[in-house]
This record gives structure tokens, sequence and C-alpha cells, in this order.
């Protein structure tokens, strides 16, 4: 890194294809070689990613265009995105473009999203596997008639915290695969002969008619202020577990660490792991203020309604009027409720909010139950504000993204937070370039600069082994997206009083709550309960498998223990490689990257990759029988051991305790009764002159 303007110094490195964008080239080939198509690789980089380009050719890409341009050395993923974005433009006809989920040295998994809202076209993340819906005759004439007006309709299985979600979406459209979506092939000899002949064309602003003042370091809104190393904190413990005494004490030790976690039924209290659940509908309820606007407004005088319609008008065509900032956080909600998330949101904002003195805002998109709405007021929220539409229930990147860019340009927040989940991974790049700001990818810390109010936002960098704080000093608003259980939710405080605002007035919906009838993505089925999906960034323990299992069936060692303690299953890469278990259980730098409480690895030798996805797991428990093994060197408690003498023993010294009836810990939402078909409680007209009018 360079130590003066915090960007990545390539030059002398030899440039490789990102790896997970070798499976989007794989994905790209299918598609040519079932039903006929023209296939264009870009890369913006240095004269030696030319390297790269022809690879992709050899394994038999078309045609292949290098960005490259003084200009753009220092581009943040917002001036990345732009650059990549207007060469699209400069393509005819591109129906589908595709891309690696992340790039493996930044790690944000902005650019994707953040090219599809420059192109103005729909975007769908995390993609597992992809279909053509469309007749195939129609694509087969692709290669002959590249000026063709045929706008093929796509079926794609992506990845969600919940499960798999299915989508139908129309083409142009934006695709960021998985590892699980095909095994990248080898070069040919015929590619490799003819890469080595054809021509790489290199376009610089001019050719793609950018203006370069705009472009590279100068034009990012981010900037990185101060680069540091994480510091490193682990006990280091170390027992031997080679014979009877050894295997006892290891064993006790495990138990030791985990008792805080998985609360007291260890130690006799199986209610504490109960509450882990979450907050059901027994929880008290907080002295909340409801402006239920469409259904109020008929209740009210002829001379209040005209009043209140009046000024509700005027709020949502114009700044909020309220002299106080606003922060926002984007709340998130699961079939089972408001996800924990949301909860860590409000507790990481709430300081930020006051030391600014700023009102701080749930972001509601669909709909939401009173409780819900309660609660989110209960762990620090000052208002809620929800927009209330059945097209917004499931979560589509273009139609939350539009809502969102009007109500920002209403109220004007000042930060807009949201989780580094699946949904805020795309939706907050999508939003960002609307909005004309920088984004921040996967934070774990935030605070206020003390001079100049601005938001200083820390996260890790180059696989977790630097830490970089951004500000984004000169664009409005300022957005970051927080790693998931890097903090935990504040304690409820069910006296707290707040505001919720419901968008749902017919004078404001024109402006707000947009017709999505013409949307060209359609959410057809979740699928939440398939076979070895595992959502590990939720969980607040991981039991990890590698190669020291030595066969697939020795995985179960790894599935009963997990059970046992009511985590979550991962693996290796070299465990997915061969079989053992599938991709959303992988954990690293081509996987998942998790926070979780507890991370027990067995069999697990801890290459680069795999520390990176487990840097900020909060306890680390290593077995392997390999004293040397870098994962012993980064673990809280490092066992040199027999996984297969230790692990069977752990899980029988567990099952006694734990039964299948006790809920799991490997999802934590905060569960909230879901009473959204109930009518909103309604205050008479003297409740909303006051307070709550100001607010709507």
């Amino acid at each position: 890194m360079d130590p003066d303007t915090g960007t990545m110094v390539r030059s002398g490195l030899e440039s490789i294809i990102n790896p997970l964008d070798l499976y989007a080239i794989e994905e790209a080939l299918i598609l040519k070689e079932r039903f006929g198509a023209h296939v264009t690789t870009i890369s913006m980089g240095p004269l030696d990613a030319e390297r790269s380009l022809r690879e992709s050719l050899a394994m038999g890409c078309d045609e292949a265009i290098l960005l490259t341009d003084k200009a753009f050395a220092g581009s943040d993923t917002w001036a990345t995105s732009k650059v990549l974005a207007e060469a699209i433009r400069h393509i005819d006809n591109a129906d589908l473009i595709l891309a690696g989920e992340r790039a493996t040295d930044g790690d944000t998994g902005q650019v994707g999203p953040a090219v599809a809202s420059w192109l103005e076209i729909p975007v769908l993340t995390y993609v597992s596997s992809l279909e053509i819906e469309s007749k195939t005759e129609d694509l087969e004439t692709a290669e002959s008639n590249r000026n063709r007006t045929c706008h093929p309709t796509f079926l794609v299985r992506r990845l969600t915290e919940e499960g798999y979600q299915s989508v139908r979406v129309q083409s142009p459209c934006l695709i960021t695969v998985v590892k699980e979506i095909a095994s990248p092939r080898l070069p040919t000899l015929r590619g490799k002969k003819f890469s080595r002949s054809a021509e790489i064309l290199h376009w610089g602003a001019k050719e793609i008619n950018l203006d370069p003042a705009s472009l590279g370091l100068a034009g990012s809104p981010t900037r990185v202020v101060k680069i540091f190393y994480p510091k490193v904190s682990r006990d280091g413990e170390r027992i031997h577990a080679l014979d009877e005494p050894g295997i006892e004490k290891a064993i006790e030790r495990i138990l030791s660490m985990i008792r805080p976690v998985i609360g007291s039924p260890i130690m006799g209290d199986r209610g504490s792991r109960e509450s882990r659940r979450g907050y059901t509908e027994t929880s008290p309820a907080v002295d909340i203020e409801e402006s239920a606007i469409g259904v109020l407004i008929a209740k009210m005088q002829p001379a209040l309604q005209e009043s209140v319609i009046s000024l509700s008008e005027k709020v949502f065509s114009e700044p909020a009027t309220d002299p106080k900032p606003e922060f926002w956080i984007i709340a998130e909600r699961r079939k089972r409720g408001l996800d924990i998330v949301s909860f860590e949101l409000l507790a990481r904002a709430r300081p930020l909010a006051d030391s600014r003195g700023a009102i701080l805002a749930a972001i509601v998109l669909g709909s939401a139950s009173p409780d819900e709405a309660a609660m989110l007021i209960a762990h620090g929220a000052d208002s809620v504000i929800l927009v209330e539409n059945p097209s917004l229930e499931d979560f589509v990147c273009e139609l939350w993204s539009e809502t969102l860019l009007k109500l920002a340009y209403a109220r004007k927040p000042e930060v807009i937070l949201g989780a580094a989940t699946t949904t805020g991974r795309t939706l907050m790049p999508y939003l960002s370039a609307k909005l004309g700001t920088g984004l921040t990818a996967d934070c774990t810390e935030l605070s206020i600069e003390e001079n100049s109010g601005l938001l200083l936002q820390t996260r890790p960098a180059i696989g977790g082994n630097i830490m970089a704080t951004i500000k984004t000093a000169h664009h409005k608003p300022q957005m970051a997206t927080v790693r998931p259980h890097s903090m935990s939710p504040l304690p409820p405080d069910f006296g707290r009083k707040g505001i919720v605002i419901h968008v749902i007035d017919e004078s404001s919906k024109e402006r707000i709550i947009s017709d999505f009838s013409d949307s060209r993505v359609q959410v057809l089925a979740l699928e939440s309960n398939v076979k070895d999906f595992e959502n590990l960034e939720s969980a607040s323990i991981v039991v990890a498998g590698g190669r020291g299992l030595k066969k697939a069936d020795n995985f179960k060692l790894i599935r009963e223990l997990a059970s046992a303690l009511g985590g979550a299953v991962g693996a290796s890469r070299e465990s997915v490689d061969r079989g053992w278990t599938s991709y959303p259980h992988q954990v690293g730098l081509s996987g998942k990257t998790i926070s979780p409480e507890i991370y027990i690895c067995a069999g697990i030798s801890g290459a680069v990759q795999h520390l990176a996805g487990i840097r900020t797991a909060k306890k680390i428990i290593s077995i392997n029988t390999d004293p040397d093994a870098p994962i012993h060197a980064v673990a809280d408690l490092a066992i040199i051991g027999d996984l297969f003498e230790i692990l069977p023993r752990l899980t029988a010294r567990l099952k006694p305790i734990y039964s299948s009836s006790y809920p799991s810990l490997s999802s934590s939402p905060y569960q909230t009764k879901d009473t959204r078909s109930q009518e909103p409680r309604i205050l008479d007209s003297k409740t909303l002159s006051t307070e709550a009018q100001h607010e709507i």
C-alpha cells in the first residue's frame, strides 16, 4: 500500500485473473457453447494486465479490451465502476455482464453493483446457477447478427442469508457469480495459439469520452487517511493432547471457552440459551407515537386534513426541516422477523449520531409490525421510517435503490449505514453510484473525526493483513457497510420514545413509492430449507473441517459436533474442492468472511487464504497434529492432537447437555411477532398536531 495515497501499489506485481472472475468467464463460455454468443472480456489496469486478458482468450473468449490510462490510477470502487460502465456502453448490445462476486484483494464486492447502477440495469449478486429462459433459436443467431434486438430472459439462483433465492430477470443485466456456478476450464492449445496473435484493444479516457479530471485518485470520493496493522490479541494457549490426560485437558478447556458463548446450559441453566433467539411477542411495548398518515387523515376535521396533507407534500419533496442532521441505518428483515444486523447497526450508529447531535432513523422497506418498530426504537432509533409497498417485501436491488434514492433526496441524510450482508453488499454500492457519493465496505470500526465531524470508516484490507481508515470528505451522504457481528446490539430500553413514520399517504405516494409493475426482476421463490446450505455469516459458533479429515465420510465428525453445539458447519477450500461439502460452507478468501464468537477448526492447516476469512472471529480453537501448522499461530487455543480422538469425545460430552429441541445458534435474528397484516395503531388528531406532525 502507498502510505501517502492509501492505494494499492501494483507495479512490479504479476497480473493474474481474479480467481472469482474465472468462474464468470467459465459461465460465459458455457452459455456461448449452448446458445451461441460473442464473449468480450474487459479489465482495467496497467499494461501488464494484458497477460490476464490473453489467458481469457486462451480459455475461449472472442475479444479482449484493456482499459489503461494514467488518469485511472488510484481509483476507488466508485471511480473504477464509472470507467467500466462507460466502456461497456461503447460495446453494442451487451445482453449479459458477468463478474466474480468480488475481487480477492479489495474484497468489497462493490464494483459489480455499481457498474449496473451506472448502466441503469438490474443486478443480481451471489449467483450460483444461471439458465436462459428464452427460446434457443433467438440466441443462436447472436454470433451472426451482433446488431439484433433481442432481450433474453435469465433464470438465476442466488445465495442469501436465508437460502437460495430463485429470480427471473430480463436482459440486459449484470450478474456476479460465486464459485459454485462452474469449474473453470484450462486453456486449450488452439486457444493459446489464438491468444498469442489476437489484438488486445487499449482504451483510455479519451476513447470512452471521459474527463480525466473526474477519474482516478482525484475523482474518487473516498480517501484512505490512515493505514495500520491490526492488533494481535490472541492468547496463544497450547495444549499437547497426545495422551489421555492431554485429551481430557483439551476437552475441558474447549468447554470452558464455549460456556460464556452458548450460555449456561452447560452450567445447568438452559433458559439463557433460549434467550439468544431474540425477542418474542411477549416483549414489553415501547411508548411510541405512530403516524399512519393515510388512515389518520381521513379521521381528521377538514381544516386539519388540509394542513397535514400540505405538510406531508412539502416534507417529501423538500429536505427535512429539522435542523438536526439525520443518520440512517437500513434495517433488514428475514422471514422470521427483523435480523440482528439491524440492531447491531443501531448500536454502531447511536454514539455517532449522539456526537453529531443527529436524529438516528431506521429505514424499513416493505412492511413492519408495530412490535418490530417498537423494538428498533428500544434499541436506539429515534425514528422508524417505514415505506410500505408489497413490491418491496422481497429484496430487489433496483426497487429498493429507487425508493431510498427518492427518500434521500427528500430528507438529505448525513450518513447511511448498511450491513455487509448479501443485501447490503448489493444495495449500498448500487445506491452510492446513484447518489454520486463514495462507499466503504465491511467496516469494523466507525467514529466521528473531532474537528471536521466527518465519518471515519475503518476496514480490513488485503486479506485482513492491514487496516485502512477511510473518509468521504467532499460528498454526501457518507456511506458504509458494517461487518455483521462486529458489535453487539445495545440492551433494549423499553422506556424510550420515538416516532414511526408510515410513508403511505396518497399525496406522497407518487414521490416516494413508485409503481414497480414494469420491473424487469421477478422473485420467484426462496428455498430456505435446502440440504447442505449454511448461513455462516450469522453463526455464533462455526465448526470447520479440512483436508486432515482424509475422506468425505469423516466430515460427519464436523457436522455432529456443530449439531451438538447448535452451530454452523464450515469448511476449507480443500474440503469443498474434494466434494466433502458444498460451497456455502467454504470459509476464506474465495469463500466467506465470518466473525463468530467461537471458531473451531479441525484438520485445517491454515493457508493464508483461509486465515483471511477468520481474522475477526472472537475466539479461534484449532485442532491439528502438526505443531507447526500456521493455524495454531492465530489460535486462542491451539490443540496439538488427533482430531479423530478429540472430536468424537467432545461431541459425546455435549450431546447429553444439548438436545435438538433447543434452538440453533447458526442464525440469530431478533424475532418479533409478525403482525404486518394488522391495522396500524391510530392516534387522535391532537397527538398528531404536536410532535408527530413535524416528523411526517
